[in-house]
């Protein structure tokens, strides 16, 4: 449970149907080692006071070191190497579905308040397809998805979500800001201002990438993402996030949202992860629906195995800001099949 609407009415649900239900609140970040606002205190203080309207046990459970270890670590190794890496996706996979399983008795179900579905370890995507989030699901195992409720899949709204807080009397929850981005971050940051604490990238140039000149300087080439905005300032124009030059440590950038080298129509993807065990001999050339971002529109594409283990997925329509780094996604209608780190935008 982490304090929302929807894993607090998850829990509410549960128990209506006849669950012994028991909310866990996950602390995976240690507040004073950031001095921006973390809410974690006041969101475990949330959970206990839902816990205690529904009349159910909580309990807070610490993965502080796991989720440094395996999902922190790795975040900021990726940024420092130009890369644009989704850190809730391991997290789930390694401290949520991993972690947190592994500490939960072997007869008992997690459940989580994902807007998805889970029958007999198939992922499916939610009801609600604006909240959808098997995209952030992807690297799930089967195993563990089999012992997995997701209490929100079937319903059609997050209004019917909050309604039903309200039906359960968690009035100030359902009235409760819905949370975004990353906590750790706090309130008053920049994602590209937290790096910095941690990352030591020098400034360099910015260059257009059709003139070749030089038209500004950049802050450290993990401030910046494929596609975004530059905030680099150079005559009239709106400069946006083309290329990320590693090796010489420059910020290649376009006039224009629309400009064609922002547009890309395959991409490589490596470390692959099948859901089901049983598509990694079955699965070599399948059209599929991707994503290379959670909020993407699903987009027709090719999936095939390459000689070299890699998977090419190539998509009938250009993809705007393909990056390095991304989870590629892919589903059988609603059903989603496994996902891939991008390594080549093609």
């Amino acid at each position: 449970m982490s304090g929302g609407v929807d894993s607090s009415v998850s829990a509410a649900l549960l128990k209506q149907q006849g669950f012994e239900v028991q909310g866990i609140y996950m602390r995976n970040w240690d507040s004073s080692d950031e001095s921006g606002t973390c809410t974690s205190q006041a969101d475990w203080q949330d959970v206990q006071k839902v816990c205690e309207t529904l009349d159910i046990e909580c309990r807070q459970v610490d993965f502080v070191k796991e989720y440094w270890n395996q999902v922190f670590e790795k975040t900021l190794e990726d940024y420092a190497h130009g890369l644009t890496p989704n850190p809730d996706i391991s997290c789930n996979s390694q401290i949520k579905f991993g972690a947190l399983l592994e500490k939960i008795p072997k007869d008992a179900w997690l459940a989580t308040g994902h807007y998805c579905r889970s029958v007999n370890g198939k992922l499916l995507r939610g009801l609600e397809r604006n909240k959808d989030q098997s995209y952030y699901l992807s690297t799930v195992p089967e195993h563990a998805l089999k012992r997995t409720l997701f209490p929100l899949g079937e319903i059609r709204s997050k209004s019917a979500v909050k309604e039903l807080a309200v039906q359960f009397g968690l009035h100030e929850i359902a009235k409760k800001k819905e949370s975004m981005g990353i906590c750790f971050v706090g309130q008053r940051k920049r994602f590209s201002e937290f790096l910095q604490e941690y990352i030591d990238q020098p400034v360099g140039p910015v260059i257009d990438l059709d003139s070749g000149r030089t038209i500004g300087q950049h802050n450290g080439l993990y401030g910046y993402t494929i596609g975004q905005a530059s905030r680099i300032c150079h005559g009239s124009d709106k400069w946006f996030v083309a290329q990320k030059i590693l090796e010489e440590n420059k910020l290649v950038c376009v006039a224009g949202s629309n400009h064609p080298a922002l547009f890309s129509n395959e991409c490589i993807a490596r470390d692959w992860v099948w859901i089901s065990s049983d598509h990694h001999q079955t699965i070599t050339h399948k059209e599929v629906d991707a994503q290379v971002r959670y909020r993407q529109s699903p987009e027709k594409a090719i999936l095939s195995l390459r000689s070299d283990g890699l998977y090419s997925i190539r998509f009938n329509n250009p993809i705007r800001a393909i990056a390095r780094g991304q989870q590629v996604v892919v589903w059988d209608q609603d059903w989603c099949l496994g996902s891939g780190v991008i390594e080549t935008v093609l």
